[in-house]
């Protein structure tokens, strides 16, 4: 007779025993010579992993043997502060447990390159936020494609050293939600034996089969004597119970269990990041409610509130098209006009400020800062290329707050309510970018008075020559786009002066891109080698828009006016734009 079981195997064992066969599992992996990662965030299914981790690390030392343990874990640099902060603290703890025991444990915070930040992509003027039911993804640049290069550098490190394939410890669980079971069960995850994920790296679920209760149980047996631990793990307990406002880890877990709200976005992240939009993550605004402690993160929560609010206010948009057809460009709203750029900058060097005085105050240290050195000038740089910027228009800004004693508080804004997307209108610009310029040569990075006064001697402008036939500068170049530390802290020490005073001078016409080739000639500034062309090619076209008076800050009404409708264009114009019409509002002319 078929005996049919009512629970999943092993549900009701006891949490000792599948500790015990999950670190069974573990040390086979350590035995077999593979280097065992963990995909660690800093919640309790990751923490419980990592606590299973290290206790199989340290039998199969006291047996002998030499395990390696690769701690890896993602920073936004737009997370929650809390969560950044308590993180960076495990994996210290981690890295101890390794010293006191002799096991080899590395940690490791990864972060996205700087072009990809939150920070530089959306106020340089190249992408909006990610916002619900809208192209991009915000867990793709931040989070997946960081640790994915990260993952394959290290994994080609430790190939290199003779060791065995590494086996990533994941903290997925069937019982965390339907959505989840499903995806485990495509992939085939199991908590025995590794199988291979998408990217075809071997990956192991150890507590693949656990209910929350156990892994609640689990981190009280690891946080006190019962088991040899990293970590009392009192401040993940908490995160999670001031989350949602109470005082108890187990409750809070549950209220959003119940809530529906267990995952939020496409990211799956509790407790998201301070400016995340794809889904409304109340974690914060509950902390600073339920606790002064966390005051310091309010002007955080304004600044996602503001973001939130103004989605659909098309007046904040950028309705400067970038690709030309058929001699015309789209006129409708993008990312961010130059304005709602200039406000979002000051906002953020707003925020560092507070937060630095106030941890100055106290005698801490901040904990947060939205634009560091390097950022802010990233940020500077592009906002100059891009056209959305007067040349250092940050420093200026910076000197408002830190000098002026001027102030850049993020209002509180009604939401604007939803509506549909203006049609597209279209503006004639030409065939192309600089057909107008008296020199075109001219109208993109290179500067025809450096040339002709370095010319011949050791710090002349290097050329190349573009596969159109065009002469570019030849800036230094790498895998990414980056801003070099030591140029950076040069400009803030002995520079700032200067570029203020050429920000007050205020070139006029002609001179918006001027901020991007001081840094790029500095030396502060490192491209990739596709960018050499690529920057040359946007300054030429910010160019010929600032002759047409589309940068900085362009009257909107004014550039519809001057534009037609899809129906005006004339025929070859017509036929390269028509096949992207759409069923969009009418744009009110008033």
């Amino acid at each position: 007779m078929e005996t049919i079981s009512l629970f999943p195997q092993g549900a009701c064992d006891p949490v000792d025993r599948k500790a015990d066969k999950a670190i069974a599992a573990i040390v086979a992996l350590f035995a077999a010579r593979h280097p065992v990662v963990v995909a660690y965030s800093g919640g309790k299914d990751s923490s419980v992993v990592a606590a299973l981790v290290l206790h199989a690390a340290l039998l199969h030392h006291s047996a002998g043997g030499k395990p390696m343990v690769v701690v890896t874990t993602g920073d936004t640099l737009v997370e929650s502060p809390e969560v950044a902060q308590h993180y960076r603290a495990e994996l210290r703890r981690m890295r101890a447990f390794g010293k006191a025991h002799g096991i080899t444990v590395s940690a490791h915070i990864v972060t996205p390159s700087l072009a990809s930040t939150f920070q530089v992509k959306v106020l340089s003027g190249r992408a909006l936020p990610s916002f619900p039911g809208a192209q991009g993804d915000c867990s793709t640049d931040l989070k997946i494609g960081p640790q994915r290069s990260f993952r394959r550098r290290l994994f080609r490190e430790l190939e290199q050293q003779g060791l065995a394939e590494p086996v990533t410890c994941l903290g997925s669980r069937y019982d965390e939600s339907t959505r989840r079971a499903a995806g485990m069960r495509l992939r085939g995850d199991t908590d025995i034996t590794a199988s291979r994920n998408k990217d075809g790296d071997l990956v192991i679920s150890p507590v693949a089969h656990w209910s929350d209760d156990d892994i609640w149980e689990a981190v009280g047996l690891y946080a006190g004597d019962a088991r040899p631990g990293y970590s009392d793990f009192e401040e993940m307990r908490r995160i999670y119970a001031h989350s949602v406002g109470t005082s108890c880890a187990v409750v809070a877990d549950a209220i959003l269990d119940g809530s529906g709200t267990r995952r939020q976005g496409k990211c799956g992240a509790r407790l998201g990041c301070h400016v995340c939009q794809m889904a409304e993550d109340k974690s914060l605004a509950n902390m600073v409610a339920y606790d002064d402690r966390y005051a310091y993160a309010a002007g955080l929560q304004k600044l996602n509130r503001f973001i939130r609010a103004t989605r659909y206010d098309w007046s904040r948009r950028h309705w400067i098209g970038r690709t030309i057809r058929g001699g015309y460009i789209r006129v409708m709203p993008d990312t961010y006009h130059p304005s709602m750029l200039r406000a979002l900058t000051r906002y953020m060097l707003q925020l560092d400020f507070d937060e630095q005085r106030r941890a100055a105050g106290v005698g801490e240290r901040p904990k947060f800062q939205l634009l560091p050195l390097d950022m802010m000038i990233a940020v500077d740089a592009m906002q100059s290329l891009n056209g959305v910027a007067r040349p250092f228009a940050a420093w200026a800004d910076l000197r408002d707050i830190q000098v002026r004693g001027v102030r850049y508080d993020v209002p509180e804004v009604p939401d604007a309510p939803q509506s549909a997307m203006p049609i597209a209108r279209y503006l004639h610009v030409g065939s192309e970018w600089d057909d107008t310029a008296p020199d075109a040569d001219w109208t993109g990075l290179r500067d025809p008075m450096r040339e002709a006064l370095t010319e011949g001697s050791a710090c002349q402008s290097n050329l190349t020559i573009a596969a159109d036939g065009r002469a570019v500068l030849d800036f230094q170049t790498a895998q990414q786009f980056d801003v070099d530390a030591e140029a950076a802290h040069l400009i803030a020490e002995f520079e700032t002066d200067r570029l203020l005073d050429m920000h007050d001078a205020d070139g006029g016409p002609g001179s918006v891109t001027a901020g991007y080739r001081w840094y790029a000639n500095y030396g502060c500034l490192t491209l990739s080698h596709a960018q050499k062309v690529e920057h040359d090619d946007i300054a030429r076209r910010t160019a010929f828009k600032d002759r047409l008076g589309l940068t900085l800050s362009y009257d909107v009404k004014n550039v519809v006016a001057r534009s037609v409708s899809l129906e005006e264009l004339p025929p070859t114009a017509s036929a390269h734009w028509g096949r992207y019409g759409s069923e969009q509002a009418q744009l009110a002319l008033c």
